[in-house]
């Protein structure tokens, strides 16, 4: 009764901290658990609703709003992950704001868990940055991009959807980091090695952690010290 009240504090490491509760967030758990490395990862709600809103026995709530109290009842400096949404209830101009702040919050109680924050306004992301974020999502141009795409190539969005979602198939957009082995070789070299031995598609790099994203590079593009491949492949 106490979790479900959210009155209590947890000593979980490596977990997730979800901040927020709408539709979104309920989708962003189902997938985590649709994957086999988060089905059973710790997932620590943060929202100023009643009670714990999904019958999940590793989702743990904390009730209030992102403030530094809460972020220490989740055990923030503890945490791997955390995942801040738009407070729906808000004006959009006044939600981003709350995204920034809260992101200035967590950040500097712990600046090495991975921050990702959702935006509606592309004009707060320089702000978002500046606040350390570490991946940041304008909603409202995903979609329009995405609805954009689909009137020139009609279909594309499920082919989207499709490679972003456990629901469909086995076979995922993920990004790994290049091995020893296949630092100095030709990206069509291992390309065909991920295909022959991995059944993974690789369809392009991106240069260091956070760097550039090149999608179907040259077949001689040489791949390089922290270089991250992005492939399409099975969870394993």
């Amino acid at each position: 009764m106490k979790e479900e009240q959210a009155d209590t504090s947890y000593n979980f490491e490596k977990h997730i901290i979800l901040c927020e509760w709408n539709y979104r967030a309920k989708m962003i758990v189902k997938e985590l658990r649709l994957n086999p490395r988060t089905k059973r990862t710790p997932i620590i709600l943060i929202a100023d609703i009643e009670k714990k809103p999904i019958n999940d026995n590793k989702l743990f709530f904390v009730k209030g709003n992102l403030i530094e109290e809460t972020l220490v009842q989740a055990n923030l400096q503890k945490a791997k992950t955390v995942i801040i949404l738009g407070d729906d209830n808000l004006d959009s101009e006044i939600r981003d704001l709350k995204v920034v702040s809260s992101t200035l919050t967590v950040e500097t109680i712990n600046p090495d868990a991975y921050t990702i924050v959702e935006l509606i306004n592309e004009k707060y992301f320089v702000m978002c940055q500046n606040a350390f974020a570490d991946e940041i999502i304008v909603s409202s141009n995903f979609s329009s991009h995405l609805i954009a795409h689909t009137i020139i190539n009609n279909g594309i969005s499920k082919v989207v959807t499709s490679m972003l979602s456990d629901r469909y198939d086995n076979n995922q957009l993920q990004r790994i980091q290049a091995s020893a082995d296949e630092i100095d070789r030709l990206f069509m070299d291992v390309f065909v090695r991920m295909k022959q031995y991995n059944q993974s598609i690789l369809i392009g790099i991106q240069k260091g952690k956070n760097g550039e994203v090149i999608f179907n590079p040259s077949s001689d593009y040489k791949i390089r010290d922290k270089d991250y491949l992005i492939v399409i492949a099975h969870h394993n």
